[in-house]
């Protein structure tokens, strides 16, 4: 079969590798139909996060293979999703759907094999995998777009949503016009804030946006948006901020923008975020909450939401590319010139 591999920082190939097999009686195969590039894959291929030559991709869809002896949730055809995060589903942090926070949680690319292949050995298959309410030949390139979000970008904003505390009636501003931050934005709305502001450079990301029914703000990373936030919302700052970047200038924004009382979530994985003093929260008694999301507590939900026409995350993919111009695609993403590519997979062998 093939699949990406990452080298070096800049430097991204498909190559041909062996098939996966079953090898525990938990594991499945799966054929992957659709894969993605996610924004937070560009920190490992700009050389910022280490990581070993190898697989890459943590976002995938497609149809089982094969399946271990203790699986009872799917057979061989079924058509299935993955959270960007496997975990085993027995353990208390499970049950709370707190997944990430498995002791054997993992997340796909960097500690297993990477999904941004034709197949994949998935370990956990019951307490991971989602089975989908559509046949397996219904699965094309349309419906993967509406789908594909769901595994970690709809998800985590989603969940930034939840960690900021957002209400029915919120004034709520979004940092980050990535796929995470229109994401968050448009979760925002649907939990009934009443107001919501996305913050970012891009002009075409901030239209993406716009189209979710959410406002606005340009801004530059190099200037403080608090009195045009303040002027925008009527001589008020926001009762909730979702943080969706993760370097520093983001995070001091979102304490600084957010009014006295609120609450701030953020989903921005923190690269060189200086500490954060406990006199900056405890004098303004802000609530300030991150973590990774738990894509398989919300999967089942978004998947439903999708099947009824309830929600539309597609436009947030922008490009379709096929597996083998996987480097393609990247180069897209890191100059900007792509939001979210989607990688369709189903070109070329599956022989070794």
């Amino acid at each position: 079969m093939l699949a990406t591999r990452f080298n070096k920082p800049f430097d991204i190939t498909v190559e041909r590798v062996p098939d996966p097999r079953v090898v525990d009686p938990t594991d499945v195969t799966v054929e992957i139909l659709y894969s993605a590039i996610c924004g937070s894959d560009l920190w490992t291929f700009r050389g910022i996060v280490p990581h070993a030559p190898g697989g890459i991709g943590h976002e995938f869809l497609g149809r089982v293979l094969d399946v271990g002896a203790a699986v009872t949730s799917v057979r061989p055809g079924d058509p299935v999703i993955a959270p960007f995060v496997f975990s085993e589903g027995d353990c208390h942090q499970c049950r709370s759907g707190l997944q990430p926070l498995c002791e054997h949680a993992g997340i796909w690319g960097r500690d297993w094999a990477g999904a941004q292949a034709q197949a994949i050995r998935v370990p956990y298959a019951d307490a991971t995998l989602v089975p989908l309410p559509w046949a397996a030949d219904e699965l094309g390139t349309e419906l993967a777009r509406r789908l594909m979000p769901l595994c970690d970008v709809y998800a985590t904003g989603t969940h930034g949503v939840a960690l900021a505390g957002v209400a029915a009636g919120d004034s709520v501003v979004v940092i980050g016009d990535g796929a995470v931050g229109i994401s968050a934005a448009a979760a925002a709305r649907r939990a009934g804030a009443g107001r919501v502001v996305l913050l970012g450079e891009q002009p075409a990301r901030l239209t993406v946006a716009e189209g979710f029914d959410v406002e606005t703000l340009r801004v530059s990373r190099d200037e403080s948006p608090v009195e045009r936030v303040r002027e925008l919302l009527g001589g008020r700052l926001p009762d909730r901020v979702v943080e969706c970047v993760g370097m520093q200038s983001a995070f001091d924004t979102a304490l600084d923008v957010v009014a006295p009382g609120g609450g701030v979530g953020y989903v921005g994985v923190p690269h060189g975020v200086d500490p954060v003093a406990p006199m900056r929260l405890f004098g303004r008694q802000i609530r300030l909450c991150g973590g990774v999301a738990p894509a398989r507590h919300y999967l089942p939900r978004l998947v439903e939401e999708v099947r009824t026409g309830r929600l539309d995350p597609s436009p947030l993919i922008d490009r379709t590319l096929a597996l083998a111009d996987a480097a393609a695609g990247y180069a897209a993403m890191d100059t900007g010139t792509a939001l979210k590519v989607l990688l369709d997979t189903t070109g070329g062998s599956h022989g070794d």
